[in-house]
């Protein structure tokens, strides 16, 4: 009885994992994980690439000091990282363009010389 009930429960999670994948596409992208590096006043990658619709999922690490990811209109995003941390965030790419990523920590002015890019293509 237990092997039974055992199969049922892996089917039954296998089932909500396909919903939740198909629910992602059905939206018109897909899944897109990104790790992003500040380090030495720098994005490591500086350029994310993603289509339109896509689910973008960011763990932001900041490793020497601490840094902010911050992208204006449309997405409004601003995750902040202290020394040695990570932050993870997701938001949905629905808007066609090219916006900038950048450090909005105002105590140290060399952050506003951190700079990348969000392509929706």
């Amino acid at each position: 009885m237990r092997t039974r009930h055992g199969v049922l429960i892996a089917s039954m999670l296998a089932c909500v994992f396909y919903l939740v994948t198909l629910a992602a596409q059905e939206e018109g992208g897909q899944i897109r994980e990104f790790n992003v590096i500040g380090d030495h006043y720098t994005f490591t990658p500086d350029i994310l690439t993603v289509t339109k619709d896509d689910l973008v999922k960011v763990t932001f690490t900041a490793k020497d000091i601490a840094y902010s990811f911050a992208i204006d209109a449309p997405y409004r995003i601003s995750k902040r990282a202290g020394a040695g941390k990570s932050v993870t965030f997701q938001f949905r790419a629905d808007t066609p363009g090219d916006f900038q990523i950048y450090c909005n920590l105002s105590g140290d002015p060399k952050c506003k010389d951190m700079k990348g890019t969000l392509k929706v293509r």
